[in-house]
């Protein structure tokens, strides 16, 4: 393999670990999470600092969002007029939007926050109802609740469409549209709200969608969702529409939203060899986490989120032994560029380069920030050409039997690159569920021009998902093994042939935990929630 830190190249890698995904599949359009919320925010129009907005997605330094951006050709990063008038805004004044997005155990909450200088509202009445809201000054939420993908253009309450979402609209003078939704109920105590109020720079809306409203989705699951924001700068007429993601009213264009955050379930494992090198052997029980210009979450504020396909990318391996957590990563990279971090140095701007950051809320105190106390918790980042930075996890010791390590190499496509950080140093043991998240920057020659999320935002610890650090897998792989099912006085019995371990989970994404005492033809009685169980 590689040695250790640098940038040499492999020498004749075996074969990778096969790419079984986390998590339900997802499409080929954009990825945001909706993050939960400690409580139900005051649907008024007004972001509250001390309300939860502060902890929904998208909240950390506004890292969702579509902004003006006058060195791309549609003048929108984040998102582009792609539906309806689109003529082009003057400049930042004229339009762009931050979005927040936050659930609970009832609804699914959303706050646009709209900077607009020109606010008109000549076409829907003030507090009407199925106006001609598309007009005027306007936000516009899309959901697919099933995630169907109902490819055709639906406004004609087709029940494939409105059973589980559909179109829900207020503009900045509070009237409202439900038709495209079904009607399903506009009011504080019905099954959707939202209200509009003006700011100093445009103004804010505000919605609580019900979840029994869009098919009632779990923790993990994922929703098609777009925002579409309606622009009129003139009497009798909207001049552009600006779209989160794909076109209005089709579902197969709308991006994916994580409700509730990411999950991922590390087996343990035998040790890997930290290289640099990702091996089939090493990691053949880990699921794969691939992310890419569809799959992960970027960082509005850093750069745009609309590249082609094989710009960059990575699909990243974790398991863990008794001493330690190692993340394997495979990055496709069409151009590497380490110019700003020497090789090999400690430190340094590695943000500016092509790098990975891996980072830790290893006690889940869930901050709005990085723990600037707490021993070794925090981002660990390599480049490349071997350059490392540990300083944001307080500045553990680096090496090969020290707090953590890490080793590069170069592949045809890009890089791998192998971490190790010791449980030790974190604080953790197994059966831990930690705050994660992984971060790839892309640098083409000019500083870092992306930066995209496994979940949330860097250095915000709300933001990330959840590693669970399982048993050991039993079956080489994330295959599901042989198992009957019988149904008989209200119970299931689940039989299986080997030494399978039966897990179960709230969600299919996890987290799994083994299930004590449970052997082959274990019964499973009713229980007032749902779980998911497998055999592993």
């Amino acid at each position: 393999g590689g040695g250790a830190g640098g940038g040499g190249e492999p020498t004749d890698p075996e074969e990778e670990p096969p790419v079984v995904r986390d998590g339900p599949a997802l499409d080929d359009t954009k990825t945001q999470v909706a993050l939960q919320l400690p409580e139900a925010p005051i649907i008024d129009g007004i972001l509250d600092p001390n309300e939860s907005w502060s902890w929904a997605g998208g909240a950390a330094g506004n890292y969702w969002r579509v902004s003006y951006d006058e060195n791309l050709e549609d003048l929108f990063r984040g998102g582009g007029p792609v539906d309806g008038p689109s003529e082009l805004p003057f400049d930042a004044n004229d339009l762009e939007y931050n979005i927040y997005t936050g659930v609970d155990d009832e609804n699914l909450y959303i706050a646009i926050e709209v900077k607009d200088d020109w606010i008109e509202t000549d076409s829907a009445e003030a507090g009407s109802e199925n106006g001609q809201t598309w007009l005027d000054d306007s936000v516009e939420i899309f959901i697919d609740g099933d995630n169907s993908n109902f490819e055709e253009r639906s406004t004609d309450g087709n029940p494939e469409v409105i059973d589980t979402g559909g179109q829900f609209v207020i503009t900045a003078n509070n009237a409202y549209r439900q038709a495209e939704a079904g009607n399903p109920g506009y009011g504080p105590n019905d099954a959707w709200y939202a209200l509009t109020e003006f700011t100093d720079t445009g103004y804010v809306a505000e919605f609580r969608i019900s979840l029994d409203a869009i098919g009632n989705p779990q923790p993990g699951d994922v929703i098609g969702f777009n925002v579409g924001v309606n622009d009129d700068d003139t009497s009798g007429g909207s001049n552009r529409q600006v779209l989160w993601s794909g076109a209005t009213h089709i579902e197969s264009t709308y991006g994916n939203l994580f409700i509730g955050g990411r999950t991922y379930t590390a087996p343990k494992s035998s040790t890997p060899t930290i290289d640099g090198v990702v091996n089939a052997a090493e990691y053949e029980s880990a699921t794969a986490v691939v992310l890419n210009s569809h799959t992960g979450s970027y960082h509005i504020g850093v750069g745009n989120d609309e590249w082609e396909d094989g710009d960059h990318s990575l699909t990243a391996w974790i398991v863990h032994d008794d001493e330690a957590i190692y993340v394997g990563i495979d990055a496709i990279d069409d151009q590497i560029y380490t110019d700003s971090a020497e090789a090999g140095s400690e430190d340094g701007q590695t943000w500016i380069d092509d790098s990975i950051e891996i980072f830790f809320d290893a006690d889940e105190s869930d901050l709005a920030g990085r723990d600037t106390e707490k021993q070794f918790e925090g981002q660990y980042v390599l480049t490349p050409n071997g350059a490392r930075r540990d300083n944001e996890a307080n500045n553990p010791s680096f090496g090969a039997s020290a707090d953590w390590f890490a080793a590069t190499a170069g592949t045809d496509e890009g890089y791998q690159m192998e971490f190790k950080i010791t449980k030790a140093s974190l604080g953790i043991a197994d059966g831990a569920s930690v705050g994660f998240n992984i971060a790839m920057n892309d640098d083409d020659g000019a500083g870092r021009k992306s930066q995209l999320n496994w979940n949330g935002s860097p250095h915000n610890e709300f933001t990330y998902g959840v590693l669970v650090l399982g048993p050991a897998s039993t079956d080489g792989g994330d295959s599901a093994a042989d198992v009957s099912i019988s149904t008989a006085d209200g119970v299931i019995v689940l039989t299986w042939e080997g030494n399978g371990t039966l897990q179960s989970a709230p969600a299919v994404t996890g987290p799994w935990s083994a299930v004590d005492d449970a052997a082959s033809g274990v019964v499973i009685e009713a229980s007032a929630s749902q779980a998911f169980y497998r055999v592993r």
